[in-house]
């Protein structure tokens, strides 16, 4: 392009004094044959018109050469203006010293910063620090002139960073270079998306291979269970019926991961109904307070009544009963769980499940729920997914928040009928 541009240049200039000789000779020998074949009397008179013909004619023919190669660059101007303000992604002209000398309008919605604001940066203010070296380092190697795209993280106005691809292009004018067009695309939402892309394949895989083996399992595991309690019953020595019970607690605890496969295999044909989820969570917590209780857990009540949702209530009681268990399990001993149901807003009830355990690390949070994903020793992972699984199913949303050891809090939202 540059190339092109220097040939362009370089015929034109040929082109224009091609032309003024050309014309500069023709007016030379004919103004001359002219004056040869006059009178005396009027050579004077015609050599000052010769000259001032020959000024004119000449001014005339530059005026409209050069005003046509200027239009060209205009246009070339305007072309390569509109290619970079109307463009979706931001870029960013950069001096050799990194210092950045214009933006487009792109770049300013992407950052938040006017572009007065932009020109008094370097480029390096804008990457996030973490970034900062991987960021050099490819600038280094497009200097070998190697082409790559680098992911960073940009730091905006609000003071966050956002997850951006770019790529530069050097600047080289007469065969030296002197800075670079940053081209920088805004790629959050896309990362985000390509998450829950993931979480969807690995949603399907769980519900395919629960497709595969759930109904198996679950006959053997009822002939082995039903021998089990008949030898437990015929066992007299109480060592046996220990190890029977230690292994039909087993076999029941692999009944209860299968039946959540279950749930995950295939959509379900469920009715909603409006229920009173009060009613239901009240039912949840006399079921198991008494696990609390053994472990001296204070659990703390406080219910708006009459709260109607369109559910389906043994889905409504899996959810509060894996969020409950949770939460109880996540306390040590004379801790405390508070449980609340409110109206959040006109059309949405919030049921609230808080405790004062040792919480979540902020590096796990975005993770729960994730297939197979557990932070405890004996769990599969799979509560949690099912719970927000129904919960979406439900239109609702599970919101968790959590601090390293102050505890957890976690909400669910659900529309009202």
């Amino acid at each position: 392009m540059q190339n092109n541009g220097r040939c362009y240049s370089k015929k034109v200039s040929l082109k224009i004094s091609f032309l003024y000789i050309l014309l500069s000779i023709i007016w030379i020998y004919s103004t001359d044959w002219i004056l040869s074949v006059s009178d005396e009397l009027h050579i004077v008179w015609v050599s000052t018109l010769k000259a001032f013909l020959f000024v004119t004619v000449t001014a005339f023919f530059l005026y409209k050469l050069i005003q046509r190669n200027i239009q060209n660059i205009e246009e070339r101007k305007q072309l390569l203006d509109s290619l970079i303000e109307n463009n979706m992604d931001a870029i960013i002209h950069l001096d050799l010293k990194g210092q950045l000398v214009s933006v487009n309008e792109a770049a300013e919605r992407i950052t938040g910063y006017r572009s007065e604001e932009l020109t008094k940066k370097t480029f390096k203010e804008l990457v996030c620090e973490e970034d900062w070296d991987k960021v050099q380092e490819y600038f280094l190697e497009k200097e070998k002139g190697k082409s790559l795209l680098v992911e960073s993280r940009f730091r905006v106005k609000s003071d966050h960073c956002i997850l951006v691809s770019m790529k530069s292009v050097p600047i080289i004018i007469e065969g030296k270079m002197i800075g670079y067009f940053v081209i920088v695309r805004d790629i959050t939402e896309l990362k985000d998306k390509e998450e829950l892309i993931r979480k969807s394949e690995k949603l399907s895989i769980v519900g395919e291979l629960a497709a595969a083996v759930a109904h198996e399992i679950r006959n053997p595991l009822t002939s082995i269970k039903g021998f089990l309690q008949l030898l437990n019953y015929k066992a007299e020595a109480d060592e046996d019926k220990q190890y029977y019970q230690i292994m039909l607690s087993e076999i029941d605890r692999i009944n209860l991961i299968v039946s959540e496969f279950m749930i995950l295999s295939k959509p379900q044909a469920v009715t909603y109904q409006s229920e009173n989820i009060t009613s239901i969570l009240t039912d949840v917590i006399t079921l198991l307070e008494t696990l609390a209780i053994v472990k001296n857990i204070e659990v703390t009540k406080a219910l708006e009544p009459d709260m109607i949702v369109k559910c389906e209530r043994n889905q409504m009681k899996q959810v509060f009963i894996n969020i409950f268990k949770n939460a109880i399990e996540a306390v040590s001993n004379n801790g405390k769980i508070d449980i609340t149901v409110t109206k959040s807003k006109e059309d949405r009830v919030c049921i609230r499940f808080t405790d004062n355990g040792s919480g979540i690390p902020a590096d796990l949070l975005s993770r729960l729920g994730e297939p197979f994903y557990t932070t405890k020793e004996k769990g599969t992972g799979l509560g949690l997914m099912v719970s927000h699984k129904i919960i979406e199913e439900h239109r609702g949303n599970i919101n968790i928040k959590s601090e390293m050891n102050k505890g957890t809090t976690v909400d669910i939202i659900l529309p009202v009928s």
